[in-house]
């Protein structure tokens, strides 16, 4: 009985354990993604500051050049601070999943929003010295570059919030538990054991832990990855159940986090 018992509670702990794994992985990548989103909100308040000195140069004929300065400044810090956070935190959800996944786009994304960065401050520069030496026209020609460097900045962050979604996607695994019916609807028993299927990669699963060496045995599937399947299972002498395929999605959820497939079972 001790056996036993001991069994269930280290496949309890080792699928939670593995669940948790996935949970920590999606959390880490719902927090690249903040910091991607924070990335394009800070370009947005840079947009606005380059518009006002616009408006100061050819209008108002007043620009204040330091408080642009200071503004490009918090701009280009934010943005490095979100590009470390966004690859700390892929490579954090990397680490924590049980499904590979890469993060070179990512990365390489994260990368070019501090290149854009140099950009910016270097054409700040110039348009601080431009002003500094009154020549507001040259100033002006500077404008649209930075404006460019701006736009190829959100448009970075965009990618980068793209790539992390299909991740998600990718990663995300569902626990399924077969509930064997009789014909007339009653729940009921059946020992032979169940298989599903993965209709893509042909890939066949079975119930349990892989780990354990009562792998096979049960109801309940975990951690499949996502995809169509065809759950069905082995006959027992004269009886057997009945097979179905589902696609699994978050929308066939129940309240425990599982999704329930029923079987019917029949004996000839």
């Amino acid at each position: 009985m001790k056996k036993i018992m001991f069994y269930v509670f280290s496949l309890t702990f080792l699928v939670f354990g593995q669940t948790f794994a996935q949970s920590v992985a999606e959390q880490n990548l719902n927090s690249a993604i903040q910091s991607a989103e924070n990335v394009q909100q800070e370009v947005v308040v840079a947009r606005k500051a380059v518009n006002q000195l616009v408006k100061q140069l050819a209008i108002l004929n007043n620009p204040n050049a330091i408080l642009f300065e200071d503004k490009m400044n918090y701009h280009v810090n934010s943005v490095l601070n979100n590009s470390d956070e966004i690859q700390s935190y892929v490579a954090y959800a990397q680490t924590n999943s049980s499904i590979p996944f890469s993060t070179t786009s990512i990365v390489n994304n994260a990368n070019e929003l501090v290149n854009q960065n140099d950009i910016i401050m270097d054409l700040t520069a110039q348009i601080k010295t431009a002003i500094t030496a009154n020549n507001y026209t040259l100033a002006l020609s500077y404008i649209q570059p930075i404006r460019t460097a701006l736009s190829r900045q959100f448009n970075k962050s965009g990618a980068i919030i793209t790539a992390i979604e299909a991740i998600k996607i990718s990663i995300k695994t569902y626990n399924v538990c077969i509930t064997p019916i009789d014909n007339n609807g009653n729940a009921t028993t059946y020992n032979a054991g169940f298989y599903a299927q993965n209709l893509t990669t042909g890939a066949y699963y079975y119930p349990g832990n892989p780990n354990d060496q009562d792998y096979g045995y049960g109801n309940c599937f975990y951690n499949l990855p996502p995809g169509t399947y065809t759950f069905g299972s082995f006959q027992d002498y004269f009886c057997g159940t009945s097979s179905n395929t589902v696609t699994l999605s978050d929308s066939l959820l129940n309240e425990e986090n599982t999704i329930e497939v029923v079987l019917t079972v029949w004996c000839e």
